[in-house]
């Protein structure tokens, strides 16, 4: 078997976690809002902001098999991100990355990003990108909040080491970056999950609050829905989640695609009753995302 040429990302460490704010001025967190971007993940997380609703963080932006996007100026218009946007990565594989490669308006947000070994392709991007940081490795297995005023608020964790720039191979997946966004409500706290590609079993914040009695309201299906990585462990943390009144469940990935994605069986034989969404069958309606809110 070939051995896959691989670099490490070479961007600066954020000085201090603390100068990120994505919810300063956000009064309470709406929900998320999916994209349409075929095999891969691109998600925005809502708030309110002054009596309006605005993205408060961008997290990856990706797509690639299958994407809808005609042209460069397309992914831009789909997908709209402002100067200066928080754009969080959740790790270094294509699919979570390719479309600000393409369209103009992403390389131009702040990027935080996990610090990798990824492929040669992923580190020349990097390198266009001009505000761009790397989440320090002290900080690995510790979970960074961000907090409304009205009390929601974000959990970020980097959930495995770098393993040093010469490592021959690491897997990016559990390595990368994992988010869970909670909403406060009288009847008890909501959350969202947005994995990545990282199995839930494996996400510290994810298994805290499932032992809190948070309220399971919505999961991003980690890795497209595959059912690699799935273990026992998997499944018993989803089985034991407490459901919100409503659960929904959604699938990013193109169809078909060269991966099999997803495995939904699984999901839906496990979680009966939920919602079921796929990106790729939005464009039945021609609808760009998909929002699921609190």
């Amino acid at each position: 078997m070939a051995v896959r040429t691989r670099e490490a990302i070479a961007s600066p460490d954020l000085v201090s976690v603390s100068g990120i704010t994505p919810l300063s001025t956000a009064s309470r967190i709406l929900g998320v809002r999916v994209f349409d971007v075929g095999q891969g993940d691109a998600i925005a997380v809502l708030a309110k902001v002054g009596g309006a609703e605005e993205v408060a963080l961008q997290l990856d932006y990706g797509g690639r098999e299958g994407h809808p996007f005609a042209t460069s100026a397309d992914i831009d218009t789909r997908m709209p991100v402002s100067q200066n946007r928080l754009l969080m990565l959740t790790h270094w594989d294509e699919d979570h990355w390719s479309s600000a490669s393409k369209g103009s308006q992403a390389k131009s947000a702040k990027w935080i990003v996990p610090r990798q070994v990824t492929s040669p392709r992923a580190v020349r991007f990097s390198a266009t990108i001009d505000d761009i940081h790397c989440i320090p490795e002290k900080h690995v297995g510790q979970t960074i909040r961000f907090t409304a005023a009205n009390g929601d608020y974000i959990l970020a964790e980097k959930i495995g080491l770098f393993p040093g720039a010469f490592a021959k191979n690491e897997d990016c997946n559990k390595s990368g970056v994992a988010l869970a966004i909670v909403h406060r409500t009288r009847n008890g706290d909501e959350a969202i999950l947005l994995p990545g590609d990282a199995p839930f079993d494996k996400v510290a914040p994810f298994v805290s609050l499932e032992k809190q009695g948070v309220k399971l309201r919505a999961i991003i299906a980690f890795h497209h829905g595959a059912g690699s990585h799935w273990t026992a462990s998997t499944h018993k943390l989803l089985q034991n989640w407490s459901r919100a009144p409503i659960l929904d469940v959604l699938f990013s990935c193109s169809r078909p695609n060269s991966y099999s994605h997803p495995d939904d069986g699984r999901y839906k034989a496990l979680l009966p009753g939920a919602n079921f969404h796929m990106t790729a069958d939005m464009r039945t309606n021609a609808a760009v995302f998909k929002d699921i809110l609190f």
